[in-house]
């Protein structure tokens, strides 16, 4: 960057130093003479950073510098500020801000550039009374990111004819849109009210295809969301058994049904499984779409599977599953077998000894075990998962966007049984007194045994008298981030039981502090709804303002 003087000639900076002292001389010999113009040069002193880029943006520099001539006569240093899609600024009509400022900053949000466009700026100090203009600086290239209040869509808001839409808070809230993805049927609804912050749409067409805009006075977009409306059980070609009112249609009907089929149970009844029921095939059970209460599989015994099954999915999706604490599982598989994946998909498990179960000889394989958008409490002793047999393997553990409330271990290895686990995932996910009394995220132990990858990422576990990460087996290798547990709950302290051993940081408030109504009596009668602002990126989404 050079120096120009008030003449437009090019001096060294010892000539102008030179010359300054000349001029001052002058005028403090002659203090009667006519000052004359103020004269004074400027230059720019950093690059433009740019800030907070995301929906808006801010532009910072440092203050430009000036010199100048007698007392009383400092100049004053203003900026220019260009904006343009135009990288080399030629095309003027290109230029969406052209202006001056005081200021060393310059905020941009949607009202003055337009959203995913390419934009390029440029300062430089302006031209005054005896003061030279700078030399421009320039920023690469940025870009806003449009302003999207929607959140997702979960599966329980979702049905064959209607949607609950959620957003997040906005002062210039004024309408929302729904229309098909053809522009038809379209309905608009008055959305000011900022207390309200979700909208039951009905009147759907299923299966369909829809989008989803809010909107601010001026009709300036604040969030577009596509969605597609569930099926009915007869488009979908579900088996439907929505119209017996035989507790036990359920348990009669599975092992008759084609492989890879969906079965569609009616909301709100209860299903039973009186014995050791032993699944040979694919299945999928799942509630019929709607808002109501899900349908309800009463355990008084356990799923199992039949002997040499070769089965791609078990899957419980939109379900309730409820047994007896001391005695009843989800699964309780004994016989040798393969199984693809067992998933457990927005449902809500609950008094059950444990989830799944891998007992007894014969060589049990379960590649992936999966509990999404799920809410799992009051389990006994065998946790989520128990391989309890050195022949029961499960490969990799995925746990994501869940609530685990109320068990006493996550995943709890046989302690004499050698047995090995590829993966564990966690993701997004609460824990509310789980582990407790003492038990582990991973209870692994025998001489032999190996825990390839643990991941956790923005998971919360609030308050617990005793969890622990790892036992005696640490994973090989943790990644981990944005993980916290409340500042009461009572860890482990060792090498492997610690919170450092899965990436999890100690918070600075207590449970009571972090949830909206936390029972540490009653634990399943928790609201976990995050009240910390510091937080609200952490736990099961459902909890997240």
């Amino acid at each position: 960057m050079r120096y120009k003087n008030f003449m437009g000639s090019v001096f060294s900076i010892g000539r102008m130093f030179f010359l300054f002292l000349f001029v001052a001389s002058i005028y403090a010999c002659n203090k009667d003479a006519a000052p004359g113009p103020p004269t004074s040069l400027t230059q720019m002193t950093s690059g433009i950073t740019i800030e907070h880029a995301d929906t808006s943006l801010v532009l910072k520099w440092s203050p430009g510098i000036a010199a100048w001539e007698g007392d009383d006569r400092r100049a004053e240093v203003s900026y220019q500020v260009q904006i343009s899609t135009d990288p080399t600024f030629s095309d003027a009509s290109q230029n969406s801000l052209d202006l001056e400022t005081d200021s060393t900053w310059f905020f941009l949000g949607d009202e003055e550039i337009t959203p995913l466009q390419e934009y390029y700026a440029r300062v430089r100090t302006v031209k005054n009374t005896g003061t030279g203009a700078s030399g421009w600086i320039n920023t690469p290239s940025f870009q806003l990111k449009p302003i999207d209040l929607f959140r997702p869509i979960k599966v329980w808001n979702l049905t064959d004819e209607a949607v609950i839409l959620g957003w997040a808070t906005h002062g210039e809230l004024n309408t929302l849109v729904v229309e098909t993805a053809e522009g038809t049927d379209k309905q608009e609804f008055n959305v000011k009210d900022a207390g309200s912050l979700s909208k039951l749409i009905e009147g759907l067409s299923s299966g369909k295809n829809y989008v989803a805009r809010l909107f601010r006075h001026d009709d300036r977009p604040l969030g577009v969301l596509e969605f597609t409306t569930k099926p009915t059980v007869e488009q979908a070609g579900y088996i439907d058994l929505r119209a017996s009112s035989d507790p036990m249609i359920l348990q009669n009907t599975l092992n008759t049904v084609p492989a890879g089929s969906t079965i569609a149970l009616k909301r709100g009844m209860t299903y039973t499984i009186t014995e050791t029921f032993k699944l040979d095939r694919d299945v999928t059970i799942t509630s019929e779409p709607g808002f109501g209460n899900q349908a309800r599989i009463q355990m008084s015994s356990s799923f199992d599977v039949a002997e040499g099954s070769q089965i791609n999915l078990i899957k419980f999706e939109d379900v309730e599953i409820t047994g007896e604490i001391a005695s009843t599982y989800a699964f309780n598989l004994s016989p040798a077998s393969t199984i693809k994946k067992i998933e457990f998909e927005a449902c809500r498990i609950s008094d059950q000894r444990g989830v799944v179960r891998l007992k007894d000889a014969g060589s049990k394989i379960v590649e992936d075990f999966v509990i999404n958008n799920s809410i799992v409490q009051n389990i006994g002793n065998y946790g989520l998962l128990a391989p309890d047999h050195v022949d029961g393997t499960v490969n990799n553990i995925r746990l994501t966007n869940s609530t685990i409330i109320n068990a006493e271990w996550i995943v709890r290895y046989n302690n004499s049984a050698v047995n090995h686990l590829n993966t564990m995932i966690m993701e997004n996910m609460t824990f509310f007194n789980a582990p407790h009394s003492n038990r582990f995220i991973i209870d692994m132990q025998r001489t032999g045994s190996t825990i390839g990858s643990f991941t956790a990422r923005n998971t919360l576990f609030g308050y617990t008298a005793g969890g622990r990460s790892f036992n005696r087996f640490v994973p090989n290798s943790v990644s981990a981030t944005n993980n916290f547990v409340t500042s009461e709950a009572i860890w482990g302290t060792s090498a492997t039981q610690g919170l450092a051993a899965a990436g999890i940081v100690r918070y600075s408030a207590t449970s009571e502090q972090v949830f909206a109504a936390p029972d540490k009596t009653n634990f399943a009668n928790s609201d976990l709804t995050i009240i910390d602002a510091a937080l609200f990126t952490v736990g099961d989404p459902r909890w997240r303002p």
